[in-house]
C-alpha cells in the first residue's frame, strides 16, 4: 500500500515508485513490480522502462526579428538542433523565472526598507508597524520558492468551491505538456525526474568508489549503456537460454516436417521450474516468501494466483473484445513481430499462416486464461486469501506438477531440508488451482510450451537490442500513449537502482539527503498519530475497547525515514551484497541473470529466519511513501522527501498539505478496508466489535459509492470504487489528520504563520489545501487513463482533490463555499 502505486509481499526492490504511473507502465505481470528490478514477469518495469520524466513547457516564442545582415532569426532558430532548442529555451525560462522572483523580492524589501527609513522608524509605536510588516509576510527563500511552486500552478479563474483540481493545477497542466517520451505527466513525476537526473549525475562520476558496492551500482549503469555492446549481442543469448530451458515448437518445428519437438518428451515441472529459476517468470502462479500472516514472527513459503501477459488487473482487455480490439490487435501484432524476427535470428524458416495460427491459439488460450484469474477488487478480503496448506495437499489441487521436485529446482541446496511434503505454504486462491490445472489438462503440451515460452520471451523483450526494443514501443504507444522511446540514460538510472536498491540508495543520499529532513519528518509523523488518535476518540460509531485497540496500533507503528542506517557503513553495505558477483566483463543479459539469481536465493533464505519487520525494503532514491499492514510499518523513502512535496525552509503549512497529508494517507492505510484486518503486531485478526466493524462498514460503502460516481477524464468509463476503496479512505484520513495536526501546531505556537509572497489575501488554511492539491497536479494519455482505471488500485489525480476535499467541511469553510457547491455537497463521506 503506497501513495502512488502498489506495495504488496515485497521480495526485493526497485522503482514501481510504479506508482499509478508505475503501475501503469507495466503492462506484463506486475504484482511486485515496484520492487523487483530484475527481468521477470513480476517486474517488468525493468524491461519496459519506468515512465521518464522530465519538465517541457508549451512555450513557443515567435522569432521575427533579424540579423544585421538581413536574415531572420527564424532561420537560425531552425537551424538548431532539438536539444540546442530546448537548452536555449530553458535557460530563457530560468531566467524570465529569476527576473520575476527576484522583482517580487526587491519590490516586497523595498517596501520594508522604505518603513525602516521613515522619520518616525525610532518611535516605539513605528518600530512595530515595521515588525508587524515583516511577521505578516514571508520572505524566506523556502517561502518564496515555496509560493512560486503554487501560484505558477494555479487557474485564478476556476472556482474552487466547483473544481478546486483545475483552480490549484490548471495553469500547471497547460503548462507542462506530457512529454513525447511519457505516457503521463505530474508534480510527481517531476520530482522523479529530479531523482534519476541526480542519479545520473552519481553515476556518470569520475570518483573512484570506496565502497565495492557502490563500485557495482556504476558496472550496472555503464553496462545497461553499453548500446554497442548489446547491438552486437543481439537476441543470442537469449535463444541459447531458451534452447537450454527445453525445446519451443516455434523455434525446433521448423526447417524439418516439425520432427524436432516430441510432445511426450514436454515436462511441465521442469520447464516452470526452470523459467522461474533461470528467467524469473511465474506465469500460472506466484511463489514468494513472506511474513505467516497469522504469526508474523516467521516467514512461510505463499503460492497465489499467476498473472496475463498485459499484467495484473488486466482481465477487461482479453474479456471485453469489441471495446478493446485495438489493444488486443496490437498486441497480437507485436507478438508476432517479435516472433518473426526471433526466428530471422536463429535462422530458421517458418510457414507464416501456420505461424499466425499458433499465436492466434496463445491469445485464445490466454482469453482462457483471463476467464479465470480472479479480479483484483474481488481479492480485498485476506483471511479469504490465506488457506494454510502443506506440499502434499498441492498434488490433490494440481496434479500435474511433481511439487516437491519443482520447489527443490527453484530453491537453494541449503533450505531443501526445510521443504517437505509436510511444509506449510499459504494459498492465495484455491478455486484458481482448481481452474487453472482444468485449464492446462484441457489443451495440448504443444499449445502450453507455446504460451510459456512466448511469456519469457515477452519478458526479457526489453533488454534485447534497438530492433526488438522498436518493436515493443509500436505496441506500448497503443497501450500507453506514449510517443517516443525514453532516453537510455533514464531507462539505465532506474535500472540501477532497481538492480542494486541499498547501493543506489546509499549513493543517493550521501549527496542528496540532510538528516535534518528526517528528525523533522519523524516529528511530522508523530504529529500526524496523534490526530489520528484524536479522530478515533471522537468517533461516535466505535465502541471503546476497539477504540482503545485501534490508538494501540496507531502509536505501535514502525517508522521508516529516509534510509536505513547501515548503508552508510561500507563495510556493512558490501556484506550485503557480499554473494553478489559480476563485472564490466558481463554483458548486459548476462548480469541481469547474476541479479536474478542472488536475489531469488535470498528470498528463498528468509525461509531460515525470523521475518524482520524493521526492513527496509525499498530504495532510499525511490519517490513514494509505504505502509506494510505485516510489519504495521510506514517507509518514507529519501527521494520523497524532496520540494516541492517537503522542505526544511518551507512554512508548516505546505509542508503539511503536502507531505504531511502523505503521512496522513500511510497511517491510515493500517485503518483502511484492508489495513483494518491486521493488529498491531502484523497479525491476520479481527480485533473489531461487530458494532463498530458494522457502522466502519457503512462508511466505506459510502466511500466506494462516492468514487464510483466519478467518470474518468478522456473515457467512458467509472472510477472502480471498490478497487480504490483503500487509497480512497487513506486519502480522506490523511488529509484530515494534516489538517488537524497543522492547527494544533498554530495552536502551540499561539499565532498564525506569516503569509507567503504573494499570497497575502490567502489565509493560511487555503495555503495548506492548495499545497495538498498541488502534490497531485498532472495530466495523462488518453490510452494511460482508460489502463488506469483498469488496473490501478489508486483514484484518478482529480478525484484525488476533488474528491476528498468535498468530504472536508474545513476546507469548504476556508474558501466560503456555498452549500450545495460541488466542494460543499449536501450528502459527505467520512470514514476516519
Amino acid at each position: 500500500m503506497n501513495i502512488d502505486g502498489h506495495l504488496k509481499h515485497i521480495m526485493a526492490q526497485n522503482d514501481d515508485e510504479n506508482e499509478s504511473q508505475l503501475q501503469l507502465i507495466s503492462i506484463e505481470d506486475s504484482s511486485n513490480a515496484s520492487y523487483i528490478a530484475i527481468p521477470t514477469s513480476e517486474s517488468p518495469q525493468l524491461l519496459m522502462a519506468l515512465p521518464v520524466q522530465h519538465i517541457e513547457t508549451n512555450f513557443t516564442p515567435r522569432i521575427t526579428y533579424k540579423t544585421a545582415g538581413g536574415k531572420p532569426l527564424l532561420q537560425w532558430w531552425r537551424r538548431r538542433t532539438s536539444l540546442e532548442q530546448f537548452f536555449i529555451l530553458l535557460t530563457f525560462l530560468m531566467a524570465t523565472t529569476i527576473i520575476i522572483l527576484l522583482t517580487l523580492f526587491l519590490s516586497l524589501n523595498d517596501d520594508i526598507t522604505n518603513l525602516k527609513k521613515k522619520e518616525f522608524s525610532n518611535t516605539d509605536s513605528n518600530k512595530k508597524i515595521f515588525e508587524d510588516i515583516e511577521k505578516r509576510v514571508c520572505l524566506t527563500k523556502g517561502c518564496i520558492q515555496a509560493a512560486n511552486n503554487l501560484l505558477m500552478a494555479m487557474n485564478l479563474s476556476a472556482d474552487p468551491c466547483d473544481n478546486f483540481f483545475e483552480y490549484a493545477c490548471g495553469q500547471w497542466n497547460r503548462d507542462h505538456m506530457i512529454p513525447d517520451d511519457m505516457f503521463a505527466y505530474g508534480t510527481f513525476a517531476s520530482v522523479r525526474e529530479n531523482v534519476r537526473q541526480q542519479m545520473r549525475v552519481l553515476l556518470e562520476s569520475d570518483e573512484q568508489p570506496k565502497s565495492r558496492s557502490i563500485k557495482m551500482t556504476h558496472i550496472a549503469y555503464q553496462t545497461c549503456m553499453n548500446v554497442s555492446k548489446i547491438e552486437s549481442v543481439k537476441s543470442s543469448q537469449l535463444l541459447k537460454s531458451l534452447r537450454q530451458l527445453a525445446k519451443w515448437p516455434l523455434l525446433d518445428n521448423n526447417n524439418n516436417n516439425n520432427k524436432n519437438w516430441n510432445e511426450n518428451l514436454f515436462n511441465l515441472t521442469n520447464i516452470l521450474a526452470s523459467s522461474r529459476r533461470y528467467f524469473g517468470n511465474e506465469i500460472f502462479f506466484q511463489i514468494y516468501v513472506y511474513a505467516d500472516a497469522k504469526n508474523t514472527t516467521r516467514n512461510i513459503l505463499y503460492l497465489d494466483q499467476g498473472a496475463l501477459g498485459l499484467g495484473r488487473g488486466s482481465r477487461d482487455y482479453y474479456l471485453n473484445a469489441t471495446m478493446f480490439a485495438k489493444h488486443l490487435n496490437a498486441y497480437r501484432k507485436y507478438q508476432l513481430d517479435i516472433i518473426k524476427l526471433l526466428l530471422d535470428d536463429a535462422n530458421i524458416t517458418y510457414d507464416l499462416s501456420q505461424l499466425i495460427i499458433d499465436l492466434n491459439d496463445i491469445i485464445n488460450f490466454e482469453t482462457k486464461f483471463a476467464e479465470i484469474i480472479v479480479p483484483e477488487d474481488d481479492r480485498r478480503n485476506s483471511t479469504r486469501l490465506y488457506n494454510g496448506k502443506i506440499i502434499s495437499d498441492l498434488y490433490t489441487l494440481f496434479p500435474k506438477i511433481d511439487w516437491l521436485n519443482f520447489f527443490y529446482q527453484i530453491s537453494p541446496i541449503s533450505i531443501h531440508n526445510l521443504i517437505k511434503n509436510n511444509t506449510q505454504i499459504i494459498i492465495g486462491e484455491v478455486d484458481y488451482m482448481y481452474n487453472i490445472a482444468t485449464l492446462i489438462n484441457n489443451n495440448s503440451n504443444y499449445l502450453l510450451a507455446n504460451y510459456i515460452f512466448w511469456r519469457i520471451v515477452h519478458s526479457w523483450v526489453k533488454i534485447l537490442d534497438g530492433r526488438y526494443e522498436d518493436i515493443k514501443h509500436v505496441f506500448l504507444r497503443v497501450m500507453t500513449g506514449q510517443q517516443t522511446k525514453s532516453p537510455r540514460w533514464k531507462e539505465c538510472a532506474q535500472v540501477t537502482i532497481g538492480l542494486l536498491p541499498l547501493a543506489g540508495g546509499a549513493l543517493y543520499v550521501r549527496e542528496h539527503f540532510d538528516s535534518t529532513d528526517k528528525q523533522e519528518a519523524l516529528k511530522m509523523i508523530a504529529n500526524l498519530q496523534e490526530a489520528f488518535k484524536e479522530l478515533v476518540d471522537e468517533s461516535d460509531w466505535m465502541d471503546e475497547e476497539t477504540k482503545k485497540v485501534a490508538i494501540e496500533k496507531a502509536v505501535s507503528m514502525i517508522n521508516n525515514i529516509g534510509y536505513p542506517d547501515f548503508i552508510n557503513n561500507y563495510t556493512a553495505l558490501d556484506k550485503h551484497y557480499e554473494k553478489l558477483n559480476f563485472t564490466s566483463d558481463d554483458s548486459y543479459f548476462d548480469l541481469l541473470r547474476k541479479v536474478l539469481m542472488w536475489s531469488q536465493e535470498k528470498e528463498f533464505l528468509r525461509m531460515k529466519e525470523p521475518f524482520d519487520k524493521r526492513e527496509f525494503e525499498v530504495s532510499p532514491a525511490v519517490v513514494n511513501a509505504f505502509y506494510s499492514p505485516e510489519k504495521n510499518a510506514l517507509t518514507f523513502p529519501a527521494g520523497i522527501l524532496k520540494p516541492p512535496f517537503f522542505s526544511g525552509t518551507y512554512p508548516k503549512m505546505v509542508n503539511y498539505g503536502a507531505i504531511g497529508a502523505v503521512i496522513g494517507h500511510e497511517v491510515t492505510h493500517g485503518f483502511d478496508d484492508q489495513g483494518s484486518q491486521y493488529d498491531k503486531d502484523g497479525n491476520l485478526l479481527n480485533w473489531w466489535n461487530v458494532d463498530s466493524y458494522n457502522g466502519f462498514a457503512k462508511r466505506k460503502e459510502c466511500i466506494i459509492n462516492q468514487y464510483s460516481s466519478y467518470v474518468v477524464p478522456n473515457t467512458d468509463y467509472k472510477v472502480n470504487g471498490k478497487l480504490t476503496q483503500g487509497e480512497n479512505i487513506a486519502d480522506n484520513g490523511g488529509v484530515k489528520e494534516a489538517y488537524r495536526a497543522y492547527r494544533k501546531y498554530i495552536k502551540q505556537l499561539g499565532h498564525e504563520e506569516p503569509h507567503l509572497p504573494g499570497f497575502q489575501n490567502f489565509s493560511n488554511d487555503q495555503i495548506f489545501f492548495l499545497s495538498y492539491a498541488h502534490f497531485w497536479c498532472g495530466h495523462k494519455k488518453e490510452a494511460a487513463a482508460l489502463q488506469q482505471v483498469l488496473i490501478d488500485e489508486h483514484s484518478p489525480e482529480v478525484f484525488r482533490v476533488i474528491g476528498v476535499l468535498s468530504n472536508l467541511p474545513e476546507f469548504s469553510k476556508a474558501y466560503n463555499c456555498p452549500q450545495g457547491s460541488q466542494l460543499n455537497p449536501l450528502k459527505r463521506c467520512t470514514v476516519w
